[in-house]
């Protein structure tokens, strides 16, 4: 008996060591949450703070990412620089039928930041991929195997390197499920930000380094780099813009069930959405967004056994 209590206090003291770290990263990010604006000098100072205190809570000091000329990976290369250094950066090139001009912007970013940048052509596994796989009707299917190649790279490359896989997706594509279901990351400092903010940002952090290539990525149209000419707001079928406040009407007024978007009140809804001045046509196109990238967010449905549900999420202390 007393061999097994010693253990059970081998196993709080080693919890608690383990630990160590995080009251910093939830101090972080109280003090985020709490900002009035989340595209300021000091936004960008707490996402850097917030994540330098993430890689030290792992014990690991070298990060990889993709980087493809977009402003969202702009923004992640500055904030990963800020907070580790570019020599512990390694940015990726992962052409897949892309287009030249987002690797030369990549490239110019990297430059300006001096960050490390690796170049891997995935063409060859796409093809090789495309010989082994049955031909799917479904539109997004080469778009969603190009996205799986380069995941399946940097988690690699992250491996071999003994770093963390750091994503660049943000709120607004996020929330909506623009992204490719199994397409995760280690961490995500950029995805409690709107769009816009991240175009600040951009504009913010880029231009301390390289004002005229700061404003030009700021205001690069979003795309998921998959087909020629295709932009993300095609896409989705709603403006960056319009989605961010169909969003803010969502976070105020409705809950998220299986059945998709909905009102918690009837009326405050009715007032929030008609003060906002989001179309009754945006909205329902966001709703509807949302409802069918309900499996992305949840992930795969499991039939728990009573004994297993008591280990909850609330066990595990975060930020």
């Amino acid at each position: 008996m007393e061999r097994y209590l010693a253990l059970a206090l081998e196993l709080k003291a080693l919890a608690r060591s383990r630990s160590e770290g995080l009251p910093k990263i939830r101090e972080l990010a109280s003090r985020f949450a709490g900002l009035p604006r989340y595209d300021t000098p000091q936004a960008f100072e707490l996402l850097v703070s917030w994540t330098k205190a993430r890689f030290r809570f792992a014990k690991v000091k070298r990060a990889v990412f993709g980087v493809s000329g977009g402003v969202d990976s702009s923004l992640t290369a500055c904030v990963l620089a800020a907070a580790l250094g570019p020599k512990n950066v390694t940015a990726y090139v992962l052409p897949c039928e892309s287009q030249q001009g987002d690797e030369r912007d990549a490239r110019l970013l990297c430059a300006a930041l001096k960050i490390p940048v690796k170049r891997i052509d995935l063409f060859p596994a796409l093809t090789a991929m495309r010989g082994l796989l049955t031909p799917a009707k479904a539109a997004n299917a080469d778009g969603n195997l190009k996205t799986r190649l380069r995941t399946t790279t940097l988690f690699h490359e992250a491996a071999a390197k003994g770093a963390l896989y750091v994503g660049t997706g943000d709120l607004d594509e996020g929330f909506v499920g623009y992204y490719t279901k199994g397409s995760g990351a280690d961490l995500s400092p950029l995805g409690s930000l709107h769009k816009s903010e991240v175009r600040r940002l951009v504009a913010y952090a880029l231009g301390l380094k390289d004002p005229r290539l700061a404003k030009r990525l700021a205001a690069k149209p979003a795309d998921a780099g998959l087909v020629k000419g295709r932009t993300a707001e095609a896409d989705l079928g709603v403006t960056y813009a319009e989605m961010e406040g169909a969003l803010e009407v969502i976070f105020e007024t409705c809950a998220l069930h299986e059945g998709g978007v909905v009102p918690r009140e009837v009326d405050e809804f009715a007032r929030v959405l008609k003060r906002s001045g989001v179309t009754e046509r945006v909205f329902r196109r966001v709703a509807e967004l949302i409802y069918a990238a309900r499996h992305k967010a949840t992930g795969a449905p499991v039939l728990w056994r009573a004994d297993t549900t008591r280990s909850s999420a609330q066990d595990f202390e975060s930020e």
